[in-house]
């Protein structure tokens, strides 16, 4: 349990401080993995070192590739929970020390047990009706320090159990497991470590906590956690408002929704055996984008009554090329919609994989996937073949590039439908 006064005092810069030497130590291992795989590698390959001993050597490389390969991902899996620990930290840090002030300045003592008294005045002790407000305005002060510690308090504990997982990873010998497993649950855990920090409380405590955020907590929750916040009362409706978007689509809730059902490959409209882009348009359905064109149109987004058996609906023209299929969805979006750079990417965007062609032409779009949440500026996607949940672009890229994919990412807007 995190007490108010350790969680006042926390040295938050330590801990991001943590974060970032674990995520040099990646960069440090990985750039070593490069060099051995670009360079070293190929001459063995190539014959440098010939016979029995130049084989043994080639598999010792190879061994060796693989374990720092796999040393690198775990820390960066181990950055990803500190930093993901930092973000949560600061912001209960900032929600109890804004409630601190508030009180202080109202005149509302606050024992070290983080119990609020009422004001020692005359006025308090003898006007009723003034007692009575003072009263209220207590009970909400005491909310909002509890709901700080009890954000910071689950934040710990949370990253504690990940962190003793990682810790005894110390005999993996899959670099798969160690991105898709390891990687993989950091990277979710960083996630739900900053929307963990969001209250349930009423809408009073709701508006008091958001306005005596910072700015850039606000918009680390904005773009972390949108579903968190679109709904919640006491939000204020600008702000609700541009988490949802124009238009009938609603960008945190496709955010929720493809988050919600990213592992659930037995549902009814996850029938095609390279489901990504089936999984991008019904997550884009169900957060309220409108069917566009008609079926005879080429230039359509669509899905017809389905049967319910997965031959006759995979088979029978049940649905438009762009609903299903990675190439045409990338065409049919961009132009009904916007491309951004990735570091323009917000939660409800959709994100393509190109590899390119001979020359560095137009090559073809294989894979998509929905933009869930930014953090620090690192694309977190969610999808469908392999089933990823907030998955982290920055920390998967590099270790496809080792398997000799270079592929060009997209991000494109889907145009509001009205």
């Amino acid at each position: 349990m995190v007490s108010m006064a350790q969680l006042r005092e926390l040295d938050v810069a330590a801990w991001h401080n943590g974060a970032s030497e674990w995520k040099a130590r990646y960069t440090n291992l990985l750039s070593t993995v490069h060099d051995l795989h670009d360079n070293v590698d190929p001459q063995l390959s190539a014959g440098a070192w010939t016979g029995p001993a130049g084989e043994a050597a080639l598999g010792h490389l190879r061994g060796l590739t693989t374990g720092l390969e796999i040393d690198a991902l775990e820390c960066q899996a181990v950055s990803l929970v500190l930093s993901g620990l930092t973000h949560a930290f600061r912001i209960s840090q900032n929600s109890l020390r804004s409630a601190l002030g508030a009180a202080r300045s109202q005149g509302f003592p606050v024992g070290e047990d983080g119990v609020v008294g009422m004001p020692d005045t005359a006025m308090a002790r003898h006007d009723p009706e003034y007692a009575e407000s003072c009263r209220d305005q207590r009970a909400l002060l005491q909310k909002l320090l509890q709901q700080a510690v009890d954000a910071a308090t689950v934040a710990d504990q949370l990253a504690y159990v990940m962190l003793d997982q990682l810790s005894q990873q110390t005999f993996r010998t899959d670099v798969d497991a160690a991105l898709n497993e390891d990687v993989g649950m950091a990277s979710k855990l960083e996630i739900d470590l900053i929307a963990a920090t969001v209250p349930a409380g009423g809408p009073d405590a709701v508006a008091a906590w958001w306005a005596g955020l910072p700015p850039e907590d606000q918009q680390t929750l904005r773009m972390a956690a949108p579903w968190a916040l679109e709904n919640l009362n006491g939000i204020p409706a600008d702000v609700r408002a541009a988490l949802h978007g124009t238009g009938t689509y609603d960008r945190a809730g496709a955010a929720k929704w493809a988050i919600g059902h990213w592992n659930d490959a037995e549902a009814s409209y996850d029938i095609f055996e390279n489901n990504c882009t089936n999984f991008v348009s019904a997550t884009l359905a169900e957060a309220g984008m409108k069917e566009q064109g008609g079926y005879w149109s080429g230039d359509s987004w669509w899905e017809g009554p389905q049967t319910g058996n997965k031959f006759i609906d995979v088979h029978g023209g049940s649905r438009s090329a762009s609903w299903a299929q990675a190439p045409e969805s990338y065409e049919f979006w961009s132009n009904h919609g916007t491309e951004v750079t990735t570091d323009q990417a917000e939660p409800g965007d959709i994100i393509y994989w190109e590899t390119p062609g001979a020359g560095g032409g137009p090559g073809d779009v294989h894979h998509s996937a929905m933009v869930t949440a930014v953090v620090d500026g690192d694309i977190r996607y969610t999808q469908h073949n392999i089933d990823q949940v907030n998955a982290s672009l920055g920390a998967r890229g590099p270790i496809g590039a080792l398997d000799g994919g270079h592929d060009v990412v997209h991000v494109v807007r889907p145009g509001s439908d009205g």
